[in-house]
């Protein structure tokens, strides 16, 4: 189903959140072609960058934008192809089996779904190592939240700290870590439809967007910076002055 301006649009000067709830930046514009369908969109990042990203990422839930991560996106639509092909496999095996398709036509039909199962076959061993390399960062990120509660504690214990900045900095902490754990497990489902273990479980919900900001022991997050309504533009693409 396309996606018209007037079903994103609205939320233009809006933040947006990843898959996990965690704000994103600051929807900033949109490029949409002559039949007003959004083709991309533009975050202002909450590290100060403006990228561009695919209106392909993006969904609405409980009237929040959410922009998904690319290997979530692959990872859904090879399960969405995969469920398919076994349904209609099942099928035409029924239609043989009752005499409503004869051998030749079987045979045919088989052949399309072998082929388009070979191909998924080959994208999930592409997005599986898409997924080590995810993996590794959140495990990372993991330990480095688990780093810093640890090192938390001893500031406190050791009064180094006071405890309204501990208890502010320890809340904000594994607010991050409940976030991160979270996010491995759903990674790891992923992971295990691919391997052939199970399918995957329904997506989660986003988990309510944490106010204080994360600290992690290697770096803290700064603010995005305000953008004012003048910032917002809509970039039309004239089509049939293209080549």
């Amino acid at each position: 189903m396309a996606i018209t301006v007037e079903h994103v649009g609205k939320y233009l000067g809006k933040s947006i959140e990843d898959t996990m709830g965690r704000p994103l930046g600051m929807l900033v514009g949109l490029t949409a072609d002559i039949k007003d369908e959004v083709q991309s969109i533009q975050i202002a990042h909450n590290d100060g960058e403006v990228a561009q990203h695919s209106i392909n990422f993006v969904k609405v839930l409980d009237d929040r934008l959410i922009l998904q991560q690319a290997w979530r996106v692959e990872a859904e639509d090879l399960k969405r192809e995969h469920d398919i092909i076994q349904r209609r496999r099942q099928a035409i095996d029924n239609l043989l089996k009752d005499g409503d398709i004869d051998q030749i036509e079987f045979d045919q039909q088989k052949t399309t779904y072998d082929t388009i199962d070979k191909e998924i076959i080959e994208k999930s061993e592409a997005l599986k190592d898409t997924l080590k390399t995810v993996e590794g960062k959140l495990d990372q990120q993991i330990s480095d939240l688990q780093s810093a509660l640890t090192n938390n504690k001893m500031l406190y214990s050791s009064s180094e700290i006071s405890e309204e900045t501990y208890q502010a900095v320890t809340g904000s902490i594994r607010a991050g870590l409940e976030i991160a754990r979270k996010e491995r497990k759903d990674l790891e489902n992923m992971s295990d439809f691919l391997n052939g273990k199970q399918t995957v479980e329904p997506q989660p919900q986003p988990i309510a967007t944490v106010e204080t900001t994360e600290v992690t022991s290697t770096q803290q997050i700064e603010p995005a910076p305000a953008v004012s309504t003048s910032d917002v533009v809509v970039i039309k693409i004239n089509e049939a002055s293209q080549t």
